[in-house]
């Protein structure tokens, strides 16, 4: 990377990890009073909620997603036309997005109570409830979210990240107090609209004072470009499958076993997602320099910077896989007990749904700063049908092991296998796609090494408890740590990696 590239990234990675330790924390702790308090019934409303309006945000189709791509060149080049033009048009469209999405939420509204197998708590107004929860998550649409793009163009996602840490954090504090004093459900959701609002409020006030002469153009002719039209179409695609399979999870769950077995899922996925989120920093926070990379470098460079980056992250992907093998029963008994647990079979099948997902995740980033989303529609569209069908059938048949199972089966073959194999042969020219392969067999092994050791020693532990998880996480950072060190101590990968970490951490000192 070039110097500014490392520099943008540097700071995009920290100050994501700051706000991703915020989300995981604070909202931790919410939820564990929400089920202490008010029950699991309240957490099971909340989950098959956000999963209902993750649906309904499809409306959005990836427009943002495609209006950065389209951004990259003209923000390198300082084409402020342009980007005006780009900002004007997604203005628009989050205007109509927002419409859309908050009359379907309205249409929904009589059939909630068939989404719920068994009772809801009597208390508390469904509908009204509901409501809240729309408002929230439409409310961006008219405000200024449109205004994130030109930071994510411009390689600032941090900007966004500080903005949100330090609203979010006292979002999550005022929840915290109001749900202990008044343990009404209504004000939580009430302040955390009051929240959203105010994020949106700051952005628009950073960016306008950062790029004074970007503004959106009264009484200009849009055209939606082909081209974007055609990305648009694909990536509206690729959120219908990622939403099959994050959202219709808690939906088929809620519908087939009811709120207390979407709860105990929500648990374990918001583990899963929580750890998801923090890798998902570094990977997000590369987006802008390796799309500002693809647009002025060779795919020579940047299929070496794929290994490289590849390399890093899965060491990562490797370590905390290993540490929810070995914590995630110890911290659940801790947190919600026996009870609400599921059996080792389902937490390993977590932990392997979770590998699968993040061997995808510094791919992605090439997907997306190369736009090829368009021909990667197909394997969209049947990872979409294909999971949502699995999830019906073996969902039915064998519960939450069934929903995992027909997750991990198409993140597998067409997440994994059909797009990355794509990827190679449309951008890289199949240049080393078998390496590559490889490269990602040797990390598996390796995970698998790990867990199954850490595993067996982690059962065999004569105590429980808070010294269980403290020294279960310590076992799994050693064992999977030593593993990936000593397989590729002498490699050229770990020595190039070595000195990217040296840039890196110089930079963060020099701050220059």
């Amino acid at each position: 990377m070039s110097d500014s590239r490392t520099k943008n990234t540097t700071r995009n990675i920290f100050s994501g990890l700051i706000y991703r330790g915020v989300t995981i924390l604070l909202p931790f702790i919410n939820r564990t009073v929400i089920l202490t308090v008010l029950g699991a019934e309240y957490t099971g409303l909340s989950s098959l909620f956000t999963s209902i309006l993750g649906v309904l945000n499809l409306a959005e189709l990836g427009f943002n997603t495609a209006v950065v791509y389209c951004m990259y060149k003209p923000m390198a080049e300082q084409n402020w036309n342009q980007i005006c033009y780009y900002l004007t048009l997604i203005r628009k469209v989050y205007n109509i997005v927002g419409t859309v999405v908050f009359g379907s939420g309205l249409c929904i509204m009589p059939f909630l109570r068939y989404l719920i197998s068994g009772n809801y708590p009597q208390e508390i107004d469904l509908y009204a409830l509901y409501f809240l929860y729309l408002v929230n998550s439409t409310i961006s649409y008219y405000l200024f979210a449109y205004k994130e793009t030109l930071l994510l163009a411009d390689q600032r996602s941090d900007i966004t990240n500080n903005i949100r840490t330090v609203v979010d954090t006292l979002r999550y504090l005022i929840q915290f107090t109001f749900l202990l004093i008044t343990k009404n459900f209504y004000s939580y959701v009430v302040i955390q609209i009051a929240g959203t609002i105010f994020s949106n409020l700051l952005i628009q006030k950073s960016t306008k004072a950062r790029y004074p002469n970007i503004v959106c153009q009264k009484n200009l002719k849009l055209k939606v470009p082909e081209e974007m039209k055609k990305q648009t179409k694909a990536l509206m695609i690729d959120r219908l499958c990622n939403t099959f399979r994050n959202s219709f999870d808690s939906i088929v769950i809620s519908s087939f076993f009811g709120l207390v077995e979407t709860t105990v899922y929500g648990n374990y996925y918001y583990i899963y997602s929580a750890v998801y989120g923090v890798l998902s920093v570094i990977g997000n926070s590369l987006a802008g320099s390796v799309g500002n990379s693809i647009s002025c470098e060779s795919a020579e460079k940047n299929y070496h910077d794929l290994r490289k980056f590849q390399f890093l992250f899965s060491g990562l992907n490797i370590i905390c896989t290993t540490c929810m093998v070995a914590m995630y029963q110890p911290f659940m008994q801790i947190w919600v007990g026996r009870r609400l647990m599921l059996s080792d079979r389902d937490m390993l099948l977590f932990c392997l749904y979770f590998y699968l997902i993040n061997m995808n995740n510094i791919r992605n980033q090439y997907i997306d700063g190369t736009g090829m989303w368009n021909a990667l529609k197909w394997s969209y569209i049947l990872e979409a049908f294909g999971n949502l069908f699995l999830n019906i059938i073996l969902g039915k048949l064998f519960g939450v092991t069934g929903i995992l199972c027909a997750t991990i089966f198409t993140i597998a073959i067409f997440n994994y296998s059909v797009r990355t194999h794509k990827l190679f042969k449309t951008y890289f020219m199949g240049k080393d796609e078998i390496r590559y392969n490889l490269d990602q067999v040797q990390y598996a092994l390796i995970a698998l090494t790990s867990s199954a050791i850490v595993y067996v020693i982690c059962t065999c532990l004569p105590f429980d408890g808070i010294v269980q998880l403290v020294v279960c996480g310590l076992i799994a950072v050693v064992v999977a740590g030593t593993l990936f060190w000593v397989a590729f101590l002498k490699t050229k990968r770990f020595t190039e990696a070595k000195q990217m970490i040296v840039q890196i951490i110089l930079t963060m000192v020099t701050k220059k």
